[in-house]
């Protein structure tokens, strides 16, 4: 609550499109409890899928900014956050970050900033540009990275105050997977006789790494590869040509009978209903969210070790974590699921989903979020106010 009223939370993302760190914003937007929060929700760029699956009570705003720096867009966004009365912004994305960053220095907004940061190719890029690093210390009252490599960043490398630094792993919405119908992927995807159909969410783009699934698809033998399709679903990155490659590697090696590409698609939760398993193969992540969706849709999964939730869960039994970038590795796993056979296969996905209820519901995870907004609200004012 904020001076007796409920606190009212402005959850910024770029797009409302299907993605990580958006599915995380509209979970956290819709799991704050209704007595003490009234929410908005601002795509400063583009509209998406994600819009309908918000609460009705969520007023969304749509900022159509242009670029980074549209002028026209920074100051429609100072005014959204008059017109709201705002207490905390809750921004996704490193961009929008410093979007924020500017409008609350330059428009004379008093609301507090929360920066909930899920950037992935950490391991490729570790560096805090200059614009970067002055927006998170003078723009930014708390931060929140949903991997602890993200935290050390913060503290170690930005060189954040270690108490506006928190960790706050991701959550999951459990209710979304309840009475899905799943679809029958052997019919629709043309994979009939193959006893395993995994499902992979995962866009086309290097850093969720098809080559390496390719090379161990490939590296099965005949008699388990013939046993196992693998059903892509994801967005297909049209300005690269990575698709392309990816394709004539699939006819390259010979795995065309057991890969099928879906594209993007919004029913990927009856997808992952009708599947066996769930399959990720990145090179590196800080969530990944996919596999607590695997997980609550009661799926086995081979997922490679890269983030903070299979850090925490590959040691239960609930699936497989073979190194990323190792073909041979990501191959024993694959065959692992295949001969688990179906009870197998059911009985590790039960007790997954058992896992996803006790240690990752997002009402668990929205509940530490709001700690943080009262926290940030006692302080005696913003960052750089």
């Amino acid at each position: 609550m904020s001076g007796g009223r409920p606190t009212r939370v402005l959850m910024v993302t770029d797009t409302l499109a299907l993605g990580g760190a958006e599915r995380v914003a509209v979970d956290v937007a819709n799991s704050l409890d209704r007595r003490t929060h009234r929410v908005t929700f601002c795509s400063t760029r583009f509209d998406g899928a994600l819009r309908a699956q918000l609460r009705s009570d969520v007023t969304v705003e749509l900022l159509s900014r242009r670029s980074t720096w549209d002028p026209g867009g920074i100051l429609r966004f100072g005014r959204l956050l008059r017109r709201h009365d705002v207490d905390v912004i809750h921004s996704h994305g490193r961009g929008t970050m410093k979007l924020v960053a500017l409008v609350r220095q330059t428009c004379g907004v008093a609301a507090h900033h929360v920066f909930h940061d899920h950037y992935g190719p950490l391991h490729l890029d570790r560096r805090a540009p200059p614009g970067l690093r002055v927006a998170l210390r003078i723009g930014v009252d708390a931060y929140v990275g949903v991997d602890r490599r993200l935290c050390r960043w913060a503290t170690d490398v930005v060189g954040l105050d270690p108490g506006r630094v928190h960790l706050v792993r991701s959550g999951v919405d459990l209710d979304r997977f309840v009475d899905v119908a799943p679809t029958n992927l052997r019919r629709e995807f043309d994979l009939e006789g193959r006893e395993v159909v995994l499902v992979m969410i995962a866009h086309f783009r290097h850093q969720k790494d098809q080559p390496v699934v390719f090379r161990a698809i490939a590296g099965l033998p005949p008699s388990l590869r013939e046993r196992l399709g693998v059903v892509i679903v994801g967005r297909i990155v049209q300005d690269t040509d990575y698709f392309a490659r990816c394709m004539a590697m699939v006819h390259h090696l010979g795995v065309g009978e057991t890969i099928r590409v879906a594209g993007a698609r919004d029913d990927a939760l009856s997808l992952l209903a009708g599947a066996d398993g769930g399959l990720l193969a990145s090179r590196n992540e800080t969530g990944p969210l996919v596999v607590l969706e695997y997980m609550a849709s009661g799926l086995p999964f081979v997922v490679t070790d890269t983030g903070q939730i299979t850090r925490e869960v590959r040691d239960l039994g609930i699936g497989f974590t073979p190194a990323p970038c190792d073909a041979r590795a990501l191959t024993e796993a694959l065959a692992r699921i295949i001969t688990l056979g179906p009870e197998g296969r059911r009985a590790m996905g039960a007790a997954g989903r058992g896992i996803a209820e006790s240690q990752f519901d997002q009402r668990a995870v929205t509940s530490d979020i709001e700690r943080l907004y009262r926290d940030v609200q006692r302080a005696d004012a913003p960052a750089g106010g």
